[in-house]
Parts: C-alpha cells; sequence; structure tokens
C-alpha cells in the first residue's frame, strides 16, 4: 500500500474576536477542534497566535489540506485568510502534533525576535520558510501534544 505524498502549507489570518471572551479561549477552542478534525484527515501541524494574527503550518496530503484550508476560510474566527505557499515534503515537521499551538508570550519574545518577528507579526512580510522554522522552535517548547 503506498501513501499519499505529503505537503505543508503555510497561511496568515487575521483573529477576528467575538466567538469568546479573550485570546486563550479563542486558541483553545481552535486547537481543540482543529485536533479532533486533523486527527481523522491524516492533518498535523502548529498554529502560532500573536494578538491579532495567526500563523499556521499545516502537513498531510494535498486534499486534506484543501478541505482543512476551506473549513479556515468559512470559520468566523479568522479573516484575511491568506496562503503563503503549499510545498512537497519528504517527511512531517510536526508529526507529533495533531495541531500543537502557541500564544505568544513574553517568554516566547526571544524566538519571535530570533525569526525577525520583535514586536510583533507583521502579516506582510511573513514567508514560508520563516513561519516554519517559527513553527519548529515554538513546538520545541511547547509542552507534549494532550
Amino acid at each position: 500500500m503506498t501513501s499519499a505524498p505529503l505537503f505543508q502549507l503555510v497561511y496568515t489570518s487575521i483573529y477576528r474576536a467575538g466567538r469568546v471572551s479573550n485570546e486563550l479561549s479563542a486558541l483553545r477552542s481552535i486547537l481543540s477542534a482543529s485536533r479532533r478534525n486533523n486527527q481523522a484527515a491524516g492533518v498535523t501541524g502548529f498554529l502560532i497566535f500573536d494578538r491579532d494574527s495567526f500563523l499556521q503550518v499545516l502537513e498531510g496530503p494535498r486534499d486534506a489540506l484543501d478541505a482543512t484550508m476551506a473549513r479556515i476560510a468559512q470559520d468566523d474566527r479568522h479573516r484575511d485568510v491568506s496562503v503563503l505557499d503549499v510545498r512537497p515534503i519528504g517527511q512531517r515537521s510536526f508529526h507529533a502534533w495533531t495541531m500543537g499551538g502557541c500564544r505568544r508570550t513574553p517568554q516566547e519574545d526571544p524566538i519571535f525576535a530570533a525569526h525577525g518577528m520583535a514586536g510583533g507579526i507583521d502579516r506582510s512580510k511573513a514567508d514560508f520558510d520563516t513561519v516554519v522554522a517559527l513553527a519548529r522552535d515554538l513546538s520545541a517548547q511547547a509542552s507534549a501534544p494532550a
């Protein structure tokens, strides 16, 4: 049995407040739904949240990534969704995470700064390689997947 080729997709979006009372609750809500959906779809990845911006890396078969992006585009917590790129990969970077996540706090500031994002995420300057590298570094600091 052959498995489908794997791809990595990186997108950005802006958080649209309203469904929950605060940012941490919003992140937890998104991660919970993502873990449930991604496990069924064979998708892994990592979500980065900084005040009003999301950066996300998704991995899996192309059809599963397309379906996941269609759900995200319809999710009222996101606006201005922009796919930076989709690239074939030989192996997953986030194989242990159906969806990991990190909300920027002062403890992570040095990691963000090391990737050129001191002071906040500038979505117009975010690029595929930087987001993937940032997600890898943040995931290494995050708690083990639940």
